[in-house]
């Protein structure tokens, strides 16, 4: 089963179309709403940032909390998901909302293979992992920190179990099984009862 990787080489069309997580200040992957569509229309996922590429699919017009994962070079599209593949949109018609991103508190889920692996963190709440093998763990986790120029880092804790989360913005994170492409990697490290260290996505889009 391939291991999730971050994407060194993809389509020059996707590659080139993606800008840095931050654009005027907004880091990214970030949650919107679909704004300003009407009532009887949709919003277009295309294959590319471009007005006539191939139409993947579409959000509803009153569609919330889409997660957008990079922008083109020029701000104007966003990359999301859709199902099992990855797409732009408009970001005319997508209005970003407040504190959904890691460093605003927003929860977050992470995934991984080589073994299945899942954990869904809540800033100040928990940290709930599963894998595979049988293992779950319900920990008390701490805010997601933030460290110059990599990221966040966060920790949970219980009876005889640790773990910390090293997640950083990346312009595309697969998780090795879609051609769903993410905007956060993550380096999971377990240490305890359950011990090893993982690598995988993680996404704000909600559960």
């Amino acid at each position: 089963m391939p291991r999730p990787t971050i994407l060194t080489a993809i389509t020059a069309m996707t590659l080139g179309a993606c800008a840095t997580a931050v654009i005027s200040g907004s880091p990214l992957p970030a949650l919107y709403d679909v704004t300003d569509v009407a009532s009887d229309d949709v919003l277009n996922v295309r294959a590319a940032p471009e007005a006539g590429a191939e139409i993947l699919g579409a959000l509803p017009f009153a569609q919330t909390r889409t997660e957008v994962t990079a922008l083109s070079d020029d701000g104007s599209w966003g990359r999301v998901n859709l199902r099992e593949q990855a797409g732009w949109v408009n970001m005319r018609y997508m209005a970003r909302q407040q504190g959904s991103t890691i460093g605003e508190g927003a929860a977050f889920s992470c995934y991984g293979t080589e073994p299945f692996w899942s954990l869904i963190h809540t800033p100040g709440g928990t940290f709930s992992w599963s894998d595979i093998e049988g293992n779950n763990l319900e920990l008390s986790a701490s805010s997601p920190e933030p460290v110059p120029g990599a990221g966040h880092v966060a920790h949970a804790s219980g009876p005889g179990q640790k773990a910390s989360i090293a997640i950083k913005p990346v312009q595309a994170c697969s998780d090795g099984m879609s051609d769903r492409l993410f905007g956060l990697e993550a380096l999971v490290t377990l240490t305890g009862k359950r011990d090893g260290t993982y690598r995988g996505c993680c996404s704000v889009q909600p559960q």
